[in-house]
């Protein structure tokens, strides 16, 4: 269709709704009625028609038993029945004002925009500029200096210049005032925009500037996450925090292979090679601590934070193994470092080392009960295969005052100690050579294990079917009297199984739910912007050939 095509519809378009008004339901406007109606500030057949339809909806909408808006109806009353009277325009914008709040702005919208249409002179002159912009009939450009809004006073609600930036799509125009007045209307989808573009952030607390509770949850998931409980999560159909709460709490969870949860917990059971997949999914800050963590054991030492996590522990010794006796002081993970390093040691079968982190550890004076008890049970089966007999049974008993544990090992020295030494047993215990805690049910494996890899070294093959004999002998008797239990309860050598909360990442935002600039989501703001506009409704209307107000 070509330029001229289109201006001819047009103009038959205009043809017909003009033949439709003159005839319509409302009866014949004649021109004496055209006449009278220009009193009001309505020009034309279209306009009269177009003004006594909003006129009748406005009427409608209205309490007709409210007395304080009696002279407002009667005066449009009047309007519609043949007497229009520049009053209309006061008693419009009286009914306006006493919409109801849920309705106003949509009232107000819709007769301010009838009045931009038909091109009603019913506005102050920047008030009708200003709403040809926000109708999107002329740019923004045009207006000049003193058409636009002046303070909070002529954009109260900040929807001029929102619409305008979005207009313009530069979010970053609006100033901490205009935030402030526009969060608590503007729509989701709007406040979703805002905060994606950088302008609205956690700071401005947008949650607390909301009435619909539903909403403020909402933000609070978008802006503030861990504010955000499990029911609020749940009540938003948001999992996030309720996995990241089960993840810490312990729970049994079934992440997906290789997510974030998953390599959590591989790195938290001491998984080295999981390590940089993990870093590709954690935050920067996160990033760094977790290379502290790998950092600190090159030498075994790291920042007081890092061993303060329990879920850690795993994973340092995962990467950690010392060389010399660890200093059981330096706090409790290494407090339990050393005890399983002097643990080791004896397994290995290397005394002299063994002996060197024992007694770092009998020296430890702020070591737990549990833990001394360990270290003393040690220090004695040193001794005991050193046959010092006399130091062992020393060091047990004064063990044994607060721990009943050791008492079957006191009971072995005693007895050893009674038999003459050319008639005792070797005195280790065969568990321990084969690496293993006293009593071990995994021995005939472990032995196994032992055979194949010291099949060419005949005396540790000697020392491996040594221990297979006794253990068995002990077993058909069901005796096990003449074995040094250590440790006393497994268990204290044990790393925690807790999950590394300082490596877990804090709940991300929620995503966005809303549409970005929803059509819906605009003219809501076009419609606020326009209804904005209301006290710059005249008392009187203008003449539509200067400023003057027609008077009569």
């Amino acid at each position: 269709m070509t330029r001229a095509e289109m201006v001819e519809a047009w103009r038959a378009r205009r043809s017909a709704r003009r033949s439709a008004a003159i005839t319509g339901p409302g009866g014949v406007v004649d021109g004496f009625a055209l006449r009278k109606w220009r009193r009001a500030g309505v020009f034309g057949v279209e306009a009269v028609v177009r003004v006594e339809d909003v006129l009748r909806g406005l009427l409608e909408s209205m309490d007709a038993e409210d007395e304080t808006l009696r002279w407002s109806t009667d005066t449009i009353r009047a309007c519609l029945d043949g007497q229009p009277t520049p009053q209309l325009l006061p008693a419009v914008k009286a009914l306006l004002e006493a919409a109801e709040p849920g309705r106003a702005v949509a009232q107000t919208a819709a007769v301010l925009s009838a009045v931009h249409e038909v091109g009603l002179p019913w506005l102050s002159p920047a008030g009708e500029r200003r709403l040809a912009v926000i109708a999107g009939a002329d740019p923004a450009a045009d207006l000049g200096a003193d058409d636009l809004p002046r303070g909070a006073e002529e954009d109260p609600t900040g929807a001029f210049a929102l619409q305008q930036a979005l207009a313009r799509r530069n979010l970053d125009e609006l100033t901490t005032h205009h935030l402030g007045a526009i969060v608590p209307w503007a729509p989701l989808g709007i406040i979703d925009d805002l905060i994606e573009a950088g302008v609205l952030d956690r700071g401005h607390q947008p949650w607390t500037l909301r009435a619909d509770a539903d909403e403020q949850g909402y933000l609070l998931a978008r802006l503030a996450p861990e504010k955000t409980d499990a029911a609020l999560a749940r009540s938003l159909g948001w999992d996030e925090p309720g996995e990241r709460e089960a993840f810490l709490a312990g729970e049994p969870v079934q992440p997906a292979p290789s997510s974030l949860y998953d390599l959590l917990l591989r790195v938290a059971d001491g998984e080295t090679d999981a390590l940089k997949e993990l870093e590709d999914l954690l935050p920067r800050e996160l990033v760094l601590r977790l290379r502290k963590v790998r950092d600190g054991s090159m030498t075994g030492s790291w920042d007081p934070d890092i061993p303060a996590d329990r879920g850690l522990w795993r994973l340092m010794c995962a990467l950690w193994e010392p060389r010399a006796a660890v200093n059981p002081a330096r706090g409790p993970f290494y407090a339990l470092v050393a005890l399983r390093h002097a643990y080791d040691l004896i397994c290995q079968g290397e005394r002299k080392k063994a002996q060197a982190q024992v007694d770092k550890l009998v020296d430890h004076e702020g070591a737990s009960a549990e833990h001394a008890a360990e270290a003393w049970n040690m220090f004695a089966y040193l001794a005991l295969l050193d046959d010092d007999l006399d130091l062992a049974y020393v060091s047990l008993a004064r063990v044994a005052r607060t721990d009943r544990r050791v008492e079957e090992n006191l009971a072995l020295l005693d007895r050893r100690r009674g038999t003459k030494r050319n008639d005792r047993d070797q005195p280790a215990n065969p568990y321990l050579e084969l690496g293993l805690p006293h009593k071990s049910e995994h021995w005939k494996h472990q032995w196994r294990e032992r055979r194949r890899a010291d099949r060419d070294d005949l005396d540790l093959a000697a020392q491996a079917n040594w221990a297979k004999r006794r253990i068995e002998q002990a077993e058909r008797t069901e005796d096990w009297s003449d074995f040094f239990v250590l440790p006393l309860d497994p268990a204290a050598l044990r790393l925690p199984t807790v999950r590394p909360r300082s490596l877990t990442p804090r709940t991300a935002a929620m995503p966005r739910r809303t549409t970005h600039q929803a059509a819906t989501d605009l003219a809501t703001v076009r419609d606020r912007a326009i209804a904005d506009l209301l006290p710059t409704l005249l008392t009187a209307p203008r003449r539509p050939d200067h400023d003057h107000r027609t008077t009569s």
